[in-house]
């Protein structure tokens, strides 16, 4: 599989598990794009950016920001 299906499937998983966490879809694809792919372009690791991503959200939908 070419890595940009891998990266399009990474995506929209992470979308999918984020669906309950945001009042609105768009907004937790706007943060996807802003801390996990310009972050991965800027040398962070994958599976970290990712994982501070869902920090985020959670941290949103609990209303802890």
């Amino acid at each position: 599989m070419h890595i940009s299906k891998i990266n399009e499937l990474v995506k929209t998983m992470c979308l999918a598990w984020a669906a309950d966490k945001c009042e609105y879809p768009n907004h937790a694809e706007s943060l996807y794009q802003k801390q996990v792919v310009d972050a991965v372009v800027s040398g962070t690791d994958k599976l970290t950016a990712i994982s501070a991503w869902m920090q985020q959200l959670q941290t949103v939908k609990t209303g802890a920001v």
